[in-house]
């Protein structure tokens, strides 16, 4: 797993260079995919990058992500799923919230996983059986069993707005039992961050399993509780997640909710 864990983390950085270096120059081009969704020349570049650096060393597992690389169509016994630049709307805009996003799915199950920050240099790191990591340290989450002070993250609809009603519902509901509320862009951060405390919890419906395969294993090596809008472990493919410290506040987050 070490090896396997490292050669993520070089695919990671090496999409990073890619992704700081677009920073100072600005995106080479930006096309809109469908209403609000964006694809710049920089997710090419860096799923591109990743693609090479995991086949070179595993050319086994096949991988999906988001702009359509690799074989893999999700039912794998293992296989990668990627998103080479998440939180490309803020990429765009020169919002400094994104991050490189690496899973390795095993038997449906995210087993490991790694996120880098690289505005903050930050590099997340954590899987089954080996804890989790931020910058080499060991981190876990806040520990915080209940919602009363609870500072929380979501991701507003933007995209897909059917359900936006019933999401303003369980928002309004969120923000009078909670103590703070953010919404930053960046699913796989989100998840990241409430691994390493910063965040109490997360929830956020309409995400793909690139958004939520490496910090749901990071999250949950950190010792924090991920399912779907339902309870159950549907969220890879299920498109809604509740993700939090403990078992106790994702219960009564996913109530708020529902």
């Amino acid at each position: 797993m070490q090896k396997m864990l490292e050669t993520m983390v070089d695919a990671a950085f090496g999409a990073g260079r890619i992704l700081k270096q677009a920073r100072i120059e600005g995106p080479e081009w930006v096309h809109e995919k469908g209403k609000n969704d964006f694809v710049t020349a920089a997710d090419k570049a860096c799923e591109a990058l990743i693609f090479e650096k995991l086949a070179m060393s595993y050319p086994h597992i096949p991988m999906l992500a988001e702009e359509g690389s690799g074989t893999a169509s999700g039912q794998e016994g293992l296989f990668w799923c990627v998103d080479p630049l998440d939180g490309t709307n803020n990429f765009v805009h020169g919002l400094p919230v994104y991050c490189v996003s690496i899973g390795l799915i095993r038997d449906g199950k995210p087993f490991l996983g790694v996120v880098y920050d690289p505005v903050h240099d930050d590099l997340f790191t954590g899987g089954e059986g080996r804890g989790a990591q931020l910058n080499g340290r060991t981190m876990a989450t806040s520990g915080r069993t209940a919602l009363d002070g609870a500072f929380l993250a979501t991701g507003f609809p933007f995209k897909e707005l059917d359900n936006l009603c019933d999401y303003m519902k369980g928002f309004e509901r969120v923000v009078q039992a909670t103590g703070g509320l953010r919404r930053c862009g960046a699913a796989a951060l989100d998840l990241c961050w409430t691994a390493c405390g910063r965040f109490d919890g997360f929830w956020e419906r309409g995400l793909w399993p690139w958004d939520t395969a490496a910090g749901a294993a990071i999250l949950r090596a950190a010792g924090g509780e991920l399912t779907d809008f339902s309870g159950g472990d549907g969220f890879l493919f299920g498109r809604t997640v509740v993700a939090a410290a403990t078992p106790q506040l994702c219960t009564s987050l996913r109530t708020l909710i529902s």
